[in-house]
């Protein structure tokens, strides 16, 4: 049931990742950050975080490389390596092909512009992977507001931050966390 119910975010999520438009020029900054490869939280301060208040942006780390919305895929792909799954399908939203990478804990969806593609989204998958400040999928919902402080937009079942030009969303059933997704703001 959870399995179903995590699979059918995540195919929610990667459609409206590739039915989003937007005329945004990407980004060529790869940010910082840090996530640890457990599913244990960390009681994070924020401010001394890599990805924290002293940063431009929320970004995701799989052990030393730094994934941020809007980063050249190549560069992605030359520091993780071949992904375990890889799909494309012809970009409604876009000239060229929406590319899906499915690495270990996480996805990474892209998006084309000319000869290049930009990573689009970043969901994590499972409670393998975290984010530089310690949520992973499971964490509570109290874990998310000490780790990123409190969220004006915040309802019972989804905490929503942005930063620079990334949104960072937590969606949640019975208090804990079910997706964690990084997306363009």
């Amino acid at each position: 049931m959870k399995r179903n119910l995590l699979c059918g975010l995540l195919a929610l999520a990667m459609v409206l990742a590739l039915s989003a438009c937007g005329e945004k020029e990407p980004s060529k900054s790869s940010g910082g950050g840090q996530t640890g490869q457990t599913s244990q939280p960390a009681q994070p301060d924020q401010s001394a975080q890599p990805g924290g208040a002293d940063v431009a942006e929320y970004v995701f780390r799989s052990g030393d490389t730094t994934v941020s919305i809007d980063q050249d895929m190549a560069e992605v792909l030359s520091a993780l390596g071949e992904p375990k799954e890889y799909f494309e399908a012809e970009s409604c939203a876009f000239e060229g092909m929406d590319k899906t990478y499915t690495y270990s804990g996480f996805v990474i969806t892209t998006r084309p512009d000319g000869e290049k593609d930009f990573v689009n989204s970043i969901a994590l998958t499972d409670d393998s992977v975290t984010t530089p400040e310690g949520l992973y999928i499971g964490s509570a919902a109290a874990d998310i507001t000490a780790a990123y402080g409190e969220c004006a937009g915040a309802t019972d079942t989804f905490f929503p931050y942005t930063k620079g030009n990334t949104a960072l969303n937590f969606v949640l059933s019975g208090g804990k966390v079910i997706s964690i997704e990084y997306l363009p703001a």
